[in-house]
Order: C-alpha cells, then sequence, then structure tokens
C-alpha cells in the first residue's frame, strides 16, 4: 500500500510536466526544405558567385541624335566603338602597360568576345522626338578572371612583338642607309663624279622606298 501511494504520488507530480512538453511539442513545427528548393537555391547562389567572379565593362553611349533612325543608330554604333576602344585601350595598359593600336584593339575585342564564359548583352534604344531621332545603345560584358589572365599573357606576348619589330625596322633603315651610302661611292667612283647629282638622287628614292617599305611591312603587314 505504501509504495502504491508513492508511484500515484509521482504520477500527480509528473503528469502536468509530460502536458507542458505535448502542448510545446504540437505547437513547434520543423520545416524540412525540399530537395528542389535546395537545388534551385544552390544554383541560384552558384550563378550569383559566377557573376561576381569577373570584371563588368558598360559601355552607355548615351543620347545620340539624328534626323532619321538610321542616322541616330549610327551614330550611336559610333559612339559606341569610340568608348569600346578606349575601354579596352585602358584595360590593356593596366594588364601588361601594352599600347594597343586602333587595328589591335579590334582583334583583341574579338579574341575577348570569343572566349568562354564571357557574356555580351546589347541593348539599343531609338525614339522619335519633334526635333528628329534619338538613338541609345548599353553594352555590358562580363568577363571572367580566367580569361583576363589569358588575355594578359597575351597582351604581354604582344608588347614584346612590338618592340621587337620596331627594333628590327630600325635596324634594317640603319643598315639600308649604310648600303645607299656606299653605293653613291661606288657609282660615283665609276662615272668619275660625271653623273654625281644623278647618281645621289637616285640612290635617295631607292632608299626613301626601302625605308617605306620596312617601316609599312613592320607597323601594318606584320599587326
Amino acid at each position: 500500500m505504501a509504495s502504491g501511494k508513492v508511484v500515484l504520488f509521482v504520477l500527480c507530480l509528473c503528469w502536468p510536466i509530460v502536458l507542458a512538453g505535448v502542448l510545446i511539442g504540437g505547437e513547434i513545427s520543423v520545416e524540412v526544405p525540399d530537395k528542389d528548393e535546395q537545388s534551385v537555391s544552390r544554383s541560384a547562389q552558384e550563378e550569383e558567385s559566377s557573376q561576381v567572379e569577373g570584371r563588368r565593362l558598360v559601355i552607355v553611349t548615351g543620347r545620340c541624335p539624328g534626323v532619321t533612325q538610321a542616322d541616330a543608330e549610327s551614330e550611336a554604333e559610333r559612339v559606341a566603338t569610340e568608348k569600346r576602344i578606349e575601354i579596352v585601350r585602358q584595360m590593356a595598359r593596366e594588364l601588361a602597360g601594352a599600347d594597343l593600336s586602333s587595328s589591335a584593339v579590334v582583334t583583341e575585342w574579338a579574341w575577348l568576345t570569343s572566349q568562354p564564359g564571357v557574356t555580351q548583352k546589347v541593348k539599343k534604344t531609338s525614339d522619335v522626338r519633334d526635333y528628329g531621332w534619338i538613338a541609345e545603345q548599353e553594352i555590358t560584358v562580363t568577363i571572367p578572371y580566367s580569361v583576363l589572365s589569358e588575355w594578359s599573357v597575351r597582351l604581354k606576348a604582344y608588347r614584346a612583338w612590338y618592340w621587337q619589330k620596331r627594333v628590327a625596322a630600325s635596324v634594317a633603315t640603319i643598315a639600308s642607309a649604310v648600303l645607299a651610302v656606299v653605293a653613291m661611292v661606288g657609282l660615283d667612283r665609276m662615272t668619275r663624279g660625271y653623273y654625281r647629282g644623278l647618281v645621289v638622287t637616285v640612290v635617295l628614292l631607292v632608299l626613301a622606298c626601302v625605308v617605306s617599305a620596312i617601316w609599312i611591312s613592320a607597323l601594318w603587314l606584320f599587326g
């Protein structure tokens, strides 16, 4: 009888605690995220991080006027090209200290935009006003850092080739001048000085043509 009373007394003390635990447990709900939601969230985070891990270029032309829509769009295209050349030249100087020519900028821009991971978005708008047409372009380019690293190596090679061409052209110019002097002296002796003026004129004309060909080849034909 004494043990039964003890058990009954313990139950009387414990049942409020048990009841409170049941009520609290019923109010607390644990939400387990769905696998699809987790995958969507993870892909969104990866996409956001991939967009952040790169250099973003934004080229805005501003409002470009024109008499017709074609004129306004042509003006916007011209302004976009000028700003793109300026931005690419600035980036080349920052990355490798290279000074790109206009033709080199076109080549490097085509190389950059063709690399994997590089995205380019072009937004064109045009509107007619009382005084004519207005056109505007906005170009957004995202370049991953890996592509920028490869481009830096490419630019350093371009810079080395840039100076090699000029050194070679300078050496060829000096050699041509020396050969021209030797030719003038030799021809003058052969003609005993009777045609000295003609010899000098012809040799200088040939030298000018040779030097022009050397520098045209160095600066334009070989990039």
